[in-house]
């Protein structure tokens, strides 16, 4: 059970009446044992007055009973002298030591004391020693005395003591003790913040108990003033809190976070928007691998953000996403991972660190420039590759150098005479419909068709030797194809035939210059030895 709390001052109060008791007690104890001591010491003094004072008494009988050897005698004075109450035991003996007589006090237990003793001379002369006589005090009769000296001295100083000590407290209670239980009392009902401050009370205004108090309402005042401090500061950074929590939910970019096992800690919903999710499935995202869920390279990312956690750097790049069926979703990704280790950290006490990403959806930005690359590569007419992209394409694969591959150059025959009696919209036509029949005598995933400029076509095709049949065959296709009639839109027909020249690297060279060289070498002694045909070049 849980004690309510001590009302205050009652343990101040209560430590100060138990360290006064104590502190009285210790005095009398003191005092106690030194009347005590006084009182032994006075009643040492006081038994040996009385036991001198005895022997002057009986010297002189004592005297004449040892000269004359009168037993009767001794024993009449050590009788009377045992009767006192402070003698214990008489002993009177002659001049060799002999005893003459020896009495003790009738008791039950009688302890000895202190001892005198003297020499007894003859009542002639007073230079002849005849014997001795020997008085020993009762110790218990001397103890008594002095525990009676000790009570006579300590008891009234107890009590003053004592007397004392309550006069102490109850001063102590009056002028220390209540003034701070009001002041605690006050302080308890006083409301933090408030400008309520304490009383001073005009008996304590120059002491230390105004001390306190005017200590204490300086605290006072320092806690308002930093209590409304706090209050500002709190509504300034909610305000803050309330504009950053509308930019990270508002902002057009993505923003999400990650744990070092790739598991989302939080995002915004512009990340799930971005990534094409709705908002309910962030939990799922939270319990699976983000970056393997997210992007259609997962890969990528992850090298980012060992980048980013090698460097310190943030690291971006173009990341694809992935998306249901052909769709195509791109993001300009910023990532940076907070090692969260400050300096004098040891690694072994740094937080993990938190992989914190960025990302803008690029997508029209991807398709603008897919195009424009595009625009850039192809023949517009017939959207084949153009002469800048085909030899572009052509260098990439010469330069891998790792497989063989063919060229085939095509040159229309008789497209000239049709451009010139039908005009430019039958010739542009006919090139856009020999365009499509090569594409269909063509190996679609493998071979690349490149418009080279008017009725000039090339066609280059990977992994294919000077040996194979498949060279042989897509020139024979695309031949027959092309010699096939044209039917225009305005209901003419038209025919065209092909020279075609073909080259293999490499057999005839390595680089680009000498492989189309010789194709193209090739296709102008089929154009010189009759047309519509295909030859393969000389070997270097």
């Amino acid at each position: 059970m849980t004690r309510g709390p001590r009302p205050a001052g009652q343990g101040l109060q209560m430590r100060l009446l138990l360290a006064v008791c104590a502190g009285a007690a210790v005095f009398a104890l003191l005092a106690a044992a030194a009347a005590y001591g006084l009182g032994q010491q006075r009643a040492r003094e006081e038994a040996r007055h009385t036991l001198a004072d005895l022997l002057v008494a009986v010297q002189k009988t004592v005297e004449i009973g040892v000269y004359s050897a009168d037993a009767v005698l001794l024993r009449e004075v050590a009788g009377g002298l045992v009767r006192h109450p402070k003698l214990a035991r008489v002993s009177v003996h002659d001049a060799q030591g002999v005893p003459l007589v020896e009495m003790t006090r009738a008791a039950a237990a009688v302890r000895v004391g202190q001892v005198v003793r003297q020499a007894v001379v003859s009542p002639f002369d007073d230079g002849e020693v005849v014997g001795g006589i020997e008085l020993v005090a009762d110790a218990d009769e001397q103890a008594s005395q002095a525990w009676r000296e000790a009570r006579a001295l300590a008891l009234p100083l107890v009590g003053q003591t004592l007397l004392v000590a309550l006069l102490l407290y109850a001063l102590a209670a009056r002028l220390v003790s209540r003034p701070i239980v009001a002041t605690a009392a006050s302080l308890r009902r006083m409301a933090p913040g408030t400008q309520e401050r304490l009383r001073t009370p005009a008996s304590h205004e120059g002491d230390e108990i105004g001390q306190l108090i005017a200590g204490a309402n300086a605290l006072l005042e320092a806690n308002q003033v930093a209590l409304a401090r706090e209050r500002q500061l709190r509504e300034e950074i909610e305000a803050m809190e309330a504009q950053y929590r509308q930019i990270f939910d508002s902002t057009s970019a993505g923003i999400f976070v990650l744990s070092p096992d790739g598991r989302l800690i939080n995002s915004n919903p512009t990340a799930l928007r971005v990534i094409g999710l709705p908002l309910q499935s962030m939990r799922g995202l939270r319990e699976a691998d983000f970056v393997h869920q997210v992007f259609a390279q997962p890969e990528r990312a992850q090298a980012m953000i060992r980048e980013a956690m090698d460097s310190g750097r943030t690291v971006s790049a173009d990341l694809e996403l992935r998306q249901p069926g052909d769709a195509l979703r791109w993001v300009h990704c910023l990532i940076s991972v907070q090692t969260g280790a400050a300096e004098g950290v040891q690694p072994a006490d740094a937080p993990e660190p938190l992989i914190e990403a960025v990302m803008y959806d690029v997508t029209e930005r991807r398709r603008a420039e897919h195009r424009v690359r595009h625009q850039a590569e192809h023949d517009a007419l017939t959207g084949l590759k153009n002469r800048a992209g085909f030899d572009l394409h052509l260098d990439r694969l010469l330069s891998a150098a790792a497989q063989p591959l063919g060229l085939i150059f095509i040159d229309l025959d008789g497209f000239k005479q049709v451009n010139d009696a039908l005009g430019h919209e039958a010739g542009d036509e006919v090139l856009r419909t020999c365009a499509a029949r090569m594409k269909q005598s063509v190996r679609r995933s493998a071979d690349v068709i490149g418009r080279l400029g008017g009725d000039e076509f090339a066609v280059v095709m990977e992994r294919v030797g000077p040996g194979e049949d498949a060279l042989s065959q897509t020139a024979r296709a695309i031949q027959r194809a092309l010699c096939e009639p044209i039917v225009l839109a305005g209901g003419q027909v038209v025919r065209v035939g092909a020279s075609i020249g073909m080259a293999c690297a490499p057999l005839h060279g390595s680089v680009r210059a000498q492989i189309v060289q010789a194709a193209d070498a090739a296709m102008y002694e089929v154009k010189r030895t009759g047309k519509n045909a295909f030859a393969m070049a000389w070997p270097v």
